[in-house]
């Protein structure tokens, strides 16, 4: 997914408090308008109006969905523009200020939107409502002055517009790699332990019960000093590449040197030991000879609200077993599982 994409909803939540208290002085603004005059009756039009833009701006700030929010930000505009319109065009004296109301209004939302886009149309949009109410005639002669201001207003607008977002994307651009670095090994882009362990609390905190899978590649001091680290870091990479393909798993990490972990979500036991064979043959083919490497296993199983230390020395414990059983193999509950008897008795699996 594109950067930017991937920044919208980021850019919305953080845009959408100023955005919220903006409106909020909006439709301040058009109450008074409605209240400045002492003669000013409440009718079902100004009701309407008024009904609306609170609408608009309470659905605004609670709406999620990213294209409806970017509507609703446009649609404020507009119906604060018809409501100003509506004012001048029943009071002809206020007709002075259409100029310098649409000025303002064009100038003032040029940060209210998430793109340039969303601005211009909006700009278009309030000139093409408060200019019926503009007094031309008080310009005659020197209506290229008319032309100056609206050009002004949309390009000083634009620019205001493009150059915040744009800096706001590069802060938030920057944020993002701070945090994907912070929660992401170097090496395999896989989650680092801080954050696969972060992974797991939530999953226990959220009442799910599954079992956890603690991998060590076999001999890998071993390979390191034969070959060197470069076919060292091959093998690490090769190992998060499997962790990738091999479908089934919850989350996934690098939790150590050359120890990885892997949660599974579900109470089967056939699909984990399923799923646990799976990954050891695809590791097994992943590196041509000479640097082909295994991996010993040893997964437990959690229930909601367990002991996050507990279930990660038990899943030790059991790799262990599989070091000292021969390696290249898997220990669930300190028994080891073999694909000849998960093929012929699943029932037994533990």
């Amino acid at each position: 997914m594109p950067a930017n994409l991937k920044l919208r909803p980021r850019m919305q939540r953080l845009l959408s408090p100023a955005i919220s208290q903006a409106e909020v002085i909006g439709v301040i603004a058009w109450l008074g308008v409605l209240m400045a005059d002492p003669l000013v009756t409440f009718g079902l039009d100004k009701l309407l109006i008024t009904l609306c833009l609170l609408v608009v701006c309470r659905l605004h700030s609670v709406v999620s969905n990213f294209y409806l929010w970017r509507l609703l930000g446009v649609a404020y505009m507009v119906l604060l523009s018809v409501g100003f319109a509506y004012v001048m065009r029943a009071n002809l004296e206020l007709r002075v200020f259409a100029l310098p109301l649409a000025l303002t209004l064009v100038l003032s939302s040029a940060i209210l939107f998430i793109t340039a886009q969303d601005f211009l149309t909006c700009a278009a949009l309030v000139w093409m409502v408060i200019w019926p109410t503009v007094p031309v005639g008080l310009y005659a002669g020197i209506e290229i002055y008319l032309l100056i201001f609206c050009l002004s207003s949309v390009s000083v607008g634009f620019i205001l517009s493009y150059s915040y977002l744009n800096n706001l994307r590069s802060v938030l651009l920057v944020e993002s790699e701070f945090r994907e670095l912070a929660h992401t090994d170097y090496l395999t882009s896989l989650l680092n332990r801080r954050a696969f362990m972060e992974s797991f609390a939530k999953v226990l905190a959220a009442g799910e019960t599954g079992y956890f899978m603690m991998l060590d590649i076999d001999s890998f001091k071993l390979k390191n000093d034969q070959f060197g680290h470069d076919v060292g870091d091959r093998i690490l990479c090769a190992m998060a590449t499997c962790l990738k393909s091999t479908r089934g798993s919850h989350s996934f990490g690098r939790i150590g040197g050359e120890e990885f972990g892997v949660l599974l979500v579900g109470d089967d036991p056939y699909i984990a030991t399923e799923y646990a064979l799976r990954l050891l043959q695809a590791i097994r083919e992943s590196v041509a000879p000479p640097h082909d490497y295994t991996c010993s296993a040893g997964m437990t199983r959690f229930t909601a609200g367990a002991d996050l230390s507990a279930v990660l020395k038990c899943a030790d414990h059991n790799l262990y077993a599989s070091k000292r059983n021969g390696k290249d193999c898997v220990h669930l509950d300190g028994m080891p599982v073999c694909r000849a008897s998960w093929l012929s008795n699943p029932q037994e699996v533990p």
